[in-house]
């Protein structure tokens, strides 16, 4: 499918169709020797889209983050934009896909240079929005003026933007991937500066530039580095590489970090089971359009061959049976080159031409309606819909010609989804308790459809297998079904669990399907049925303890913390039984960041009479708090075991270990700030700083914009946002009253719902402002990251406060009531305000836990007040404490009192 440069135009001149087909043949053998994968959609069996593919199957929620390459470089080697139509080709296609499986789908857009740059924030792919979102990427078709080539930084910022997602559907794991996009290696311009990941390194110093590079490389596949960070949170990558005027080591890095070992061998990371994702090598606008449609998950074929002169030959017959079964069709074509034409054969031999036209154009075949367009000169887009016509079952071909006659040499290549919109499925998977040490007896497996609906097999018209295996985290996978054919698979199996311990795992299910095969009208076969690339579905399962004991939740997440200082978080225990984690039990780090020291996990419950008991029918939470020796940046990663037992015997107890996951950030260097600043000051073009800070002032408003806001009291009862006795959800009176005094130029200040937000342009001359939330007696966190100032209690949002919310607390109230300020945008409609409520309910307990553990911490909540116990469970109440890492004679941090931190110029939380 991927083409690299030159090769399409340094084939021999063969006239005779065999020539041509040889030529073909020879340039996947080519491609295979210079290092690239041969092209295919989905390349090999659990490649990273089919893994993601899979999650949107079974999961139906995910987020997708584009990421563009933004360096000046893209000036020379993709001066029409074209990653950006490919990409727009490739949210059209993804919209079409999450409609079929109903899956709440999530797109955002993000470019890099020597930073991380969010470009559009999260929006729903559907097929109705699939457009809107693809007009969203036109204005990166002018980013590219970037001076460095930041792996790292791009990498980090993804990897914080896909952390701050929140839990899917029913409070399950989201399906994740980056799809990122560059034309180099890493690379950066000289200049006075240090990169967050090279302390001491200055680019302008004598081997600043190449021992940076070193360091970017080092930190990033190093075991446990930026690439296990990304892959131990399940986030598949999918790279795809710009090698216009480049050679195959350029791509070296990119395509390890994409895929676990790069085009020349070099390694990158721990984790490589499952494959952490493809990389495609790309030359052209056809080549990203094929590279972003291999990130489809779709079944389907590809194929490449000659090209036929002037008219319609057999030899050049892109051939695909379809039968009644298949639901539609989209093929991506190219005939390689401009003037030539697509032309489709219908099974009765009715041909029609796609010519190139602007816009999209609607045509029909033997009763078959078609509508196509040209995203390229040379590429089009094709989709035929089943609507009934007797002449849709049967052989199919797409042929590609050459009316001008003048290329001989020319090679089409084609990739066909063939759309059934069937699925393999574990019936009443709801229902199925996956508990360790027993034998799991009558699992059922079948077919449905993309809503969830059953389908009986033997209504499929062509044949069918299907294969289901068991994949438990640290141990050999469990077949269950092994290419069962499609009279079989509804024949209950057993499931051997006796010797797995409880944890995390994976029910991986592919259907492969083969179309019915084509017959003449004496029903005698004229073409055998098509085999589809498999249907792959993949559902995460949790290995629970043995009967009778309780059941942890599948992960503890801290969220964004410093941990140097202590960080609090829950683990859901559902009873009934008694959990404790042992003061003597280390955690396992899988990833975490640079130079952290030793990772800590306690809690207050700890032997197992000290342990939080939990009666039957209840989930209480277990708090936590996790320490490490030195501050970080990146994402920690790991397992702490947790040990449960009866109620009545906790001296019998079974080991589980929970995942925990978090995101570390750590203040930056005042020291190497300073330092770097008095260089560019006098090395550099000496701005003044007076000028820095009045430019940054300037911009320091909240814009202008209609917005609404909502104070609304809430509650949290076991785990659950409650507003009013119910399930939080918007009313019909919410959202009804202007903020007033918010001109149209923006606001320094305003005041919403008796709230304060303040602009404030931060210590540093650099980067943007931000708003500091206030409201008298509480303290507050808001909706997007950091989400407080360095106190920890002080809510911050971005200026662009639209669309954001914030959780208020009064350390002295209840533990488990707040207060929730909505700032929504007047031209918001319903689903996008629905989405914002959605957001509170998801994240406000876990937030809300945390909050309330600062303020005891911070001695906000009164001596000896039980309320200052955690918020969502029965756990022995918390008193304020000094934290051993902050030095008696410093301020409180509290919001406004005196703080005597030092100052750091790039804190843009002073």
């Amino acid at each position: 499918m991927i083409f690299v440069k030159g090769l399409l135009g340094q084939r021999a001149a063969a006239r005779k169709p065999l020539a041509r087909l040889t030529a073909v043949i020879a340039l996947a053998g080519a491609l295979a020797l210079w290092g690239f994968p041969v092209p295919s959609a989905h390349a090999q069996p659990n490649s990273g889209v089919d893994r993601y593919g899979g999650c949107l199957a079974a999961q139906k929620a995910g987020d997708l983050l584009i990421l563009f390459d933004e360096s000046s470089s893209l000036q020379q080697t993709d001066p029409k934009a074209a990653r950006v139509q490919a990409a727009q080709y490739l949210v059209r296609t993804l919209g079409r896909y999450a409609d079929r499986i109903g899956a709440k789908l999530d797109v955002a857009i993000a470019g890099f240079a020597e930073n991380y740059y969010p470009e559009h924030d999260w929006s729903p792919l559907t097929g109705a929005t699939a457009d809107s979102v693809a007009n969203e990427m036109s204005p990166v078709a002018s980013k590219n003026t970037g001076i460095d080539t930041d792996y790292w930084l791009a990498l980090d910022g993804a990897r914080q933007a896909l952390a701050g997602r929140g839990p899917g559907v029913g409070g399950g794991d989201r399906c994740q991937a980056i799809a990122w996009f560059s034309d180099g290696m890493i690379d950066y311009t000289a200049r006075p500066l240090v990169k967050p990941y090279a302390d001491g390194v200055s680019l302008d110093s004598p081997n600043g530039v190449p021992e940076t590079i070193r360091r970017a490389k080092d930190s990033i596949c190093r075991p446990g580095g930026v690439a296990d960070q990304l892959r131990s949170r399940g986030i598949v990558m999918l790279g795809i590489g710009l090698t216009t005027g480049s050679s195959p080591n350029d791509f070296d890095t990119m395509s390890a970090i994409s895929t676990d070992k790069g085009i020349s061998g070099t390694p990158c990371g721990n984790i490589t089971d499952p494959v952490p994702g493809d990389f495609y090598p790309v030359n052209n606008i056809d080549d990203m359009l094929f590279a972003f449609d291999a990130l489809n998950p779709e079944p389907g074929i590809q194929n490449q061959g000659p090209v036929c002169p002037i008219k319609v030959c057999p030899e050049a017959r892109h051939d695909f049976v379809l039968d009644r079964s298949i639901k539609s069709v989209n093929i991506l074509g190219s005939g390689g080159m401009p003037g030539i034409v697509p032309y489709l054969i219908s099974p009765s031999g009715q041909q029609i031409d796609l010519p190139n036209k602007q816009g999209k154009i609607s045509t029909e075949i033997a009763g078959t309606p078609v509508e196509y367009d040209w995203p390229s000169d040379s590429a089009q887009s094709i989709t035929m819909r089943n609507t009934g016509s007797p002449d849709w079952a049967g052989r199919w071909a797409i042929v590609y010609v050459d009316t001008t006659g003048q290329h001989p040499d020319a090679v089409s290549r084609v990739s066909i989804h063939i759309t059934t919109d069937i699925f393999p499925t574990l019936v009443d998977a709801a229902k199925v308790a996956w508990h360790s040490g027993q034998v799991l007896q009558g699992l059922t497996f079948g077919l449905a459809d993309g809503q969830g609906k059953p389908v009986n097999p033997n209504d499929l018209a062509g044949t069918a297998t299907m294969s289901v295996a068991l994949q438990p985290d640290g141990a050999a996978p469990i077949p269950l079904l092994v290419s069962v054919p499609k009279t079989d698979i509804a024949k209950p199996v057993d499931a051997d669990l006796t010797k797995l311990n409880p944890g995390r795992g994976i029910l991986r299910m592919s259907l492969t399907i083969t179309t019915a095969p084509a017959v003449d009208a004496q029903g005698a076969q004229i073409a055998p049925g098509t085999t589809l690339s498999p249907q792959n579905v993949e559902l995460p399962v949790q290995i629970l303890p043995r009967l009778g004991l309780p059941t942890p939740g599948s992960r503890i997440d801290f969220g964004t913390v410093q941990a140097a200082k202590g960080a609090h978080g829950t683990l859901s225990i559902t009873g009934p039984g008694c959990a404790w984690i042992a003061a003597a039990d280390a955690a396992k780090v899988i990833a975490a960041p640079d130079r952290i020291g030793t990772t800590q996990i306690t809690s207050p419950a700890n032997t197992p009479g000290g342990c939080l008991k939990v009666p039957d029918g209840q989930t209480a939470q277990l708090p936590v708090t996790l320490r490490t020796d030195h501050d970080g940046h990146g994402g920690l990663n790991g397992t702490v075991p947790v040990h449960i037992s009866a109620l009545d015997n906790p001296n019998d107890a079974q080991v589980v270990d929970v995942p925990f996951v978090a995101s570390l950030t750590r203040p930056l260097s005042t020291t190497n700030f300073v330092l770097v600043f008095l260089a560019a000051l006098l090395l550099g073009p000496g701005i003044p700083l007076a000028l820095l800070y009045s430019a940054k002032w300037y911009v320091a408003k909240i814009p202008g914009a209609p917005l609404l806001a909502e104070r609304i009291p809430v509650e949290v009862d076991s785990d659950v946002v409650v507003r009013n006795g119910t399930p939080f959800a918007m009313a019909d009176t919410d959202l009804l009253q202007m903020v007033p005094g918010l001109p149209p130029g923006g606001a320094r200040k305003l005041t919403a719902r008796g709230v304060r937000l303040t602009a404030t342009t931060g210590r540093s001359p650099f980067g943007t402002g931000h708003v500091t939330v206030d409201a008298d007696g509480m303290v507050g966190v808001g909706s997007e990251l950091p989400g407080t100032d360095r106190s920890g209690l002080r809510a911050v949002l971005p200026l662009a406060v639209h669309n954001k919310w914030v959780l208020l607390h009064d350390p002295a109230g209840p533990s488990n009531a707040a207060e929730v300020l909505l700032l929504v945008a007047g031209l918001t409609d319903t689903a996008a305000r629905e989405r914002i409520y959605d957001d509170v309910g998801r994240r406000l307990p876990e937030l809300l836990s945390a909050l309330r553990h600062r303020a005891v911490d911070a001695g906000l909540v009164p001596a000896g007040d039980s309320r200052g116990a955690s918020p969502f469970g029965n756990a022995a109440p918390m008193t304020a404490r000094p934290d051993p890492f902050t030095p008696a004679d410093r301020g409180t941090g509290q919001p406004g009192r005196d703080d005597p931190r030092p100052f750091d110029p790039f804190d843009e939380g002073a």
